[in-house]
């Protein structure tokens, strides 16, 4: 009774309205999580462990991405929901270490590109998405943007290379079917990254509820293309 009317009376932080307002990641991970237990899911508090590192060579993602069947790193353009939620629990056990789905925007300098509100979030998991919220004026897809965080701190970025380098192909095709890991400030020049719900419980309602299919069950749907999330605001 008493988690419930903390969960009732909770009022998420302030959103960021400009690329110097993000502060600590570590921070805003815990309010985030938080703010995923106000909408009714449970969600393991982070042991932060910032001395073990991923390795910088990126060994632990050959042995994960194998037994998770990928076949086709392209596929995974504009699939960022569905991509981190299916990848998570493979890296976790291969690699060892406790990691998160996680959901927020993410901007670059002073602009959001991908620009979800709580008001959306929590919408959402009670609703589910339409198709008619994917086709708002301003954005062509679903406008949230799906990242891992590792408990050192770390995110693992598996779709935004790949999403850019689909995009601008002339001037970045290097980065296609790349996948991004190291500090959040480090990932890609000058993005930076806001999250804003937590873990595979909370995906697994948006697609429960939604009028799409959001997530993959098996390799097949993995790389089967049912909807695009693709740049907003």
């Amino acid at each position: 009774m008493i988690k419930s009317i903390r969960n009732l009376l909770y009022r998420p932080p302030a959103m960021p309205k400009s690329g110097e307002d993000f502060g600590d990641y570590q921070t805003n991970f815990v309010n985030a999580i938080r703010f995923t237990e106000s909408c009714g899911f449970l969600v393991e508090r982070p042991d932060w462990k910032p001395h073990e590192r991923l390795e910088v060579e990126g060994s632990f993602l050959e042995p994960a991405l194998r037994a998770a069947g990928v076949r086709d790193l392209t596929k995974a353009a504009f699939q960022c929901l569905k991509w981190c939620h299916y990848l998570a629990p493979h890296i976790e056990q291969q690699h060892g270490r406790k990691v998160w789905l996680t959901i927020g925007q993410i901007w670059k300098e002073n602009q959001a590109l991908f620009s979800p509100t709580w008001n959306d979030l929590r919408s959402w998991s009670k609703q589910g998405i339409t198709i008619e919220e994917m086709h708002k004026p301003g954005s062509a897809g679903l406008n949230l943007h799906a990242w891992l965080t590792v408990d050192s701190g770390e995110v693992i970025e598996p779709t935004m290379m790949t999403s850019i380098a689909t995009l601008y192909p002339d001037t970045y095709s290097h980065f296609l079917c790349a996948i991004g890991w190291g500090q959040p400030a480090d990932i890609l020049s000058e993005h930076k990254y806001f999250p804003m719900a937590v873990g595979a419980e909370f995906a697994e309602c948006l697609h429960s509820r939604s009028q799409i299919g959001l997530l993959a069950s098996n390799p097949q749907e993995l790389h089967s293309v049912s909807m695009a999330i693709v740049f907003g605001n």
